[in-house]
């Protein structure tokens, strides 16, 4: 075989190797199972703590609580308060479970009171040495009004760029006036925020900086401050959010 023709036919075959190794990285071969992996329909008289923690130390510069999270009839409750004598009393929930790929699903109704978050987020924290990645399905009431409002959606990990797409969502309903589905959708390529089965966003990975490959846990929580959630809400108004059940279905890869 001549020398001319055997390169020629090497470097074809290292181009389709490449081409072939490109398509793997670029195709998504997985799917979301049916079947769920983990959920709760908060029916029982008190939370189950073998599966749920509940917070009850200082974050955002507030306190905290187990009297302020809660179930009854039906429905995990995040109360906030903004106490006149203890300052913020605010609640906090999260899986002691560890995930990775599938699609979170929570029928959620934020409060309505003007000057909180209610946000339902991934965390990988580890004890501080986590990669501090998330997720984020943020409610800042402030913006509800009727038959309107926004919602906050967002990636973030330490040492790299936020989701910087301008991820604050209106929408033609106030989320705080009826439950409706929320969720994400994290695969190997993208993640994917919808509501009642409709895609409001999605952040593919080779488009932006972050990538999400580490597990985390799922975490509600409700809190206040000054700075971009316009708050404190009025002294001594119970604010509470309200969780009626939540879903994950595992991503599977069929490779």
């Amino acid at each position: 075989m001549p020398r001319k023709f055997s390169i020629i036919c090497i470097i074809f075959i290292l181009f389709t190797m490449s081409c072939n190794l490109f398509d793997d990285n670029e195709n998504d071969n997985g799917s979301i199972s049916t079947e769920t992996q983990f959920e709760d329909d908060f029916n029982d008289v008190s939370i189950n703590e073998s599966v749920w923690q509940i917070a009850t130390w200082v974050e955002h510069d507030g306190q905290t609580g187990r009297g302020r999270c809660y179930s009854e009839n039906g429905y995990l409750n995040l109360v906030f308060i903004n106490d006149s004598a203890e300052g913020y009393l605010s609640s906090a929930i999260q899986t002691r479970e560890e995930f990775l790929y599938g699609r979170w699903e929570a029928r959620l109704k934020p409060s309505s009171v003007p000057g909180v978050l209610n946000s339902m987020y991934t965390i990988d924290w580890d004890d501080g040495d986590g990669t501090k990645q998330e997720i984020d399905i943020e409610f800042l009431t402030y913006t509800f009004a009727d038959n309107s409002g926004e919602v906050h959606f967002a990636v973030h990990a330490v040492g790299l760029n936020s989701f910087n797409t301008n991820p604050d969502i209106e929408l033609d309903f106030n989320p705080s006036d009826d439950f409706h589905v929320w969720g994400f959708e994290i695969t190997p390529l993208y993640v994917q925020w919808f509501v009642d089965d409709l895609i409001l966003l999605t952040y593919t990975y080779s488009e932006n900086d972050i990538v999400i490959d580490s597990e985390y846990q799922l975490k509600f929580n409700f809190w206040s401050q000054e700075n971009w959630i316009n708050g404190p809400p009025v002294e001594n108004t119970e604010c509470i959010y309200q969780i009626d059940w939540i879903r994950f279905y595992p991503y599977v890869n069929e490779n």
